[in-house]
């Protein structure tokens, strides 16, 4: 019996699984790269861009108990990356509804879940996330006001625990001083 074919065949399953498998695992990565052209046009702008091995670098300027700074160490050695792009302008009209439907577009794909929407005259708030076997595999927040655009990428696996880690150690849903999610009060 000739088993070439058979541990080829097997290899080529192996390889399409491997390679689905890393593509899985990328899928919650937003591309962001669109919107840098803003800062030219920001009066202030925050941009944060970590692969998995900067993300690595976060694990020694952790603050937190000891406690929680190893769940949070645990955490960040499973992230993948952690994306920011946030912009202030001095007027309104300096960014346009494409600019940010661009990333909306990515967040309606599969996979993909809204879990806050908010919304008013002066802007809106949406928060994601990927769920993945029981864990959320990527977590995205855009928040909107005529002044302010912030859109929050962070890929790889974690629970909420681990997420409101992160929160209060790097208030990473926070941009600009701004708030994701929180309700604005209307201004008269």
């Amino acid at each position: 019996m000739n088993t070439k074919p058979v541990a080829t065949g097997c290899s080529s399953v192996l390889l399409a699984l491997l390679l689905f498998s890393a593509a899985r695992a990328q899928d919650a990565r937003l591309r962001l790269d669109h919107l840098d052209r803003l800062a030219a046009r920001a009066t202030e702008s925050v941009e944060v861009t970590m692969n998995d091995v900067q993300v690595q670098f976060l694990r020694r300027l952790v603050s937190l108990s000891e406690s929680e700074r190893s769940k949070l160490k645990g955490l960040l050695s499973k992230l993948k990356g952690v994306y920011v792009r946030g912009y202030e302008f001095a007027r309104d009209g300096e960014y346009s509804d494409s600019d940010i439907e661009e990333v909306r577009a990515q967040l309606r794909s599969p996979g993909w879940e809204r879990i806050v929407e908010v919304r008013n005259r002066n802007g809106g708030d949406d928060v994601f996330f990927m769920p993945r076997d029981g864990e959320i595999a990527g977590f995205a927040a855009i928040s909107t006001e005529p002044r302010k655009v912030c859109v929050i990428n962070i890929v790889g696996p974690m629970d909420m625990d681990e997420m409101a880690l992160l929160e209060k150690e790097f208030h990473l849903t926070r941009c600009g001083g701004s708030n994701v999610g929180r309700q604005r009060r209307n201004t008269r």
